[in-house]
């Protein structure tokens, strides 16, 4: 039998899941079509990557998260704005993702920034009807959905587990 703790993580990760996966397809749809699945799917990774058995962080994990979204789509987006893709270049890109985490005195966010930077470029990549600022500022704004979906499920969850808890 589940315990209320592994009850309350699947029923958190699974709320995150749904409601990340319509508000990022939804949102994305309304500037481009063609990417409305990424949307959805790189919402509900962020939720998914933010979650935590404690709220505080939660929190704590969608702060770095959004923050280091921004850096990767950055990065990601001022690359492909002035250069086309190359490995050499994508690589550059990278690397400077990593220095700017250690400069900003920000280690644990490299993992996050340069997956965001990788799905950013590889997308721009594939999907070539949108511009790369386009494509930058969309996987940040469902960077931010997934994120604060989290939050959200999570501080309801809080009330609504302790609630039951007292009655």
């Amino acid at each position: 039998m589940l315990t209320s703790h592994i009850t309350r993580s699947v029923i958190e990760n699974f709320v995150v899941a749904v409601i990340a996966y319509i508000l990022g397809y939804y949102f994305t749809v309304m500037f481009h079509l063609g990417t409305a699945e990424v949307g959805g799917l790189w919402s509900v990774i962020s939720g998914v990557f933010v979650m935590s058995d404690k709220e505080a962080l939660t929190v704590k994990s969608a702060k770095m998260r959004i923050k280091a979204s921004f850096m990767g789509c950055l990065i990601a987006g001022v690359y492909l704005y002035f250069f086309s893709f190359s490995v050499i270049g994508f690589a550059i890109a990278i690397a400077i993702g990593v220095l700017v985490c250690h400069i900003l005195r920000i280690p644990d966010y490299i993992r996050t920034t340069n997956i965001t930077l990788s799905v950013v470029v590889i997308i721009s990549l594939i999907v070539t009807d949108i511009g790369p600022i386009a494509n930058a500022g969309l996987r940040f704004a469902e960077s931010i959905i997934g994120s604060l979906t989290a939050v959200a499920v999570g501080l309801v969850a809080m009330y609504v587990f302790k609630v039951r808890k007292s009655e």
